[in-house]
């Protein structure tokens, strides 16, 4: 198992770790003008890491409580390099803490909702029930998708690939919004929608790196396709409506010429309250139109009212049926 020092050396090697601390020292100091947060800025735009090993170094002297803030103005020496040092290295034991703090999986539970921005920018948006497992390191922004449904809107203009891990496939991208979608978390059934830019779909043995040109095994997006992967590795790769793909995002469901079945088991991700359908005929009406997300007694009233089914309610199951009350 990797030892939480590499952990931490991939996302800032030591050194850089180091600099970044001294770079906080000094901005605490009494030498702090424009000429010296200039030089910050150009070290930071060097290189992500720099930007990255700043963040943990400024919330450790936060969470330090601003370490030489004992001394009053007045009687406060300038700092020496050695002790400069020292309050760096210091720091940097602090971001090492800070880090293993730091818990690298998202995840939201029934009827919740999370967007995170990561070091880079990049935003993450979780749909209800999701897990993901965030790897950033030196070389590759790698993300493994557990289960549930997320919304990626990778930044753009970064040296290092963006990659979604789900189970034997993964999906590479630069700078693009595509939406990942894992029903369960131990199979292989997953569909990738692309939003915007370019992303491919390849094995998870291949190079993580964004092909310039088609190979057998690549399946390359065009902004607007679905690419569906079932259990039995079938593809099926469609237009579905953006907005419908994404509708979740503002507190809505869409269906579209959608079984009952499939609607009723939309509605059961979130909340407490679930549908079911007493019988497999039943599942199989159609159902079109758009739904609030926290709302399934309205969506079973709106089935009941268009198919003239009956509402039986068992605590907070809701039960849909064509029987009448004595044949049950």
């Amino acid at each position: 198992m990797e030892s939480r020092i590499a952990r931490l050396n991939k996302i800032a090697p030591r050194r850089i770790r180091v600099q970044a601390a001294l770079w906080v020292t000094e901005l605490q100091g009494p030498d702090r003008n424009a000429a010296l947060e200039e030089r910050l800025r150009r070290w930071m735009a060097k290189d992500p890491r720099h930007a990255a090993a700043f963040e943990l170094a400024t919330e450790a002297w936060q969470r330090s409580g601003d370490l030489p803030a004992f001394l009053p103005k007045r009687a406060r020496p300038k700092p020496s390099g050695k002790a400069l040092v020292g309050m760096a290295f210091l720091c940097a034991a602090i971001i090492s803490a800070i880090y293993f703090l730091r818990d690298p999986v998202l995840a939201t539970g029934p009827g919740e909702q999370r967007t995170v921005e990561l070091s880079d920018g990049t935003q993450v948006s979780l749909n209800a029930n999701s897990r993901v497992i965030v790897q950033y390191d030196d070389h590759v922004r790698k993300l493994t998708l557990a289960s549930g449904e997320v919304l990626f809107n990778v930044i753009k203009h970064q040296p290092r690939p963006f990659v979604v891990v789900i189970g034997d496939q993964k999906v590479i991208a630069m700078g693009t919004s595509f939406v990942v979608r894992r029903e369960e978390p131990a199979g292989s059934a997953f569909a990738v929608t692309l939003v915007e830019g370019r992303v491919a779909v390849e094995p998870i043995s291949w190079p993580d790196v964004l092909p310039s040109e088609p190979v057998a095994g690549l399946k390359l997006l065009n902004p607007g396709e679905r690419l569906q992967f079932a259990e039995d590795a079938t593809e099926k790769r469609d237009s579905p409506s953006i907005e419908r793909v994404t509708a979740w995002q503002r507190g809505r469901l869409i269906f579209e010429d959608t079984s009952l079945s499939e609607a009723a088991a939309e509605f059961n991700r979130y909340g407490h309250n679930k549908i079911t359908i007493d019988g497999p005929v039943l599942g199989k009406l159609r159902v079109g139109g758009v739904f609030r997300i926290g709302d399934p007694s309205s969506f079973a009233q709106a089935m009941a009212n268009a198919y003239h089914l009956r509402i039986i309610n068992h605590g907070n199951t809701i039960v849909l049926t064509d029987k009448q009350a004595d044949s049950m």
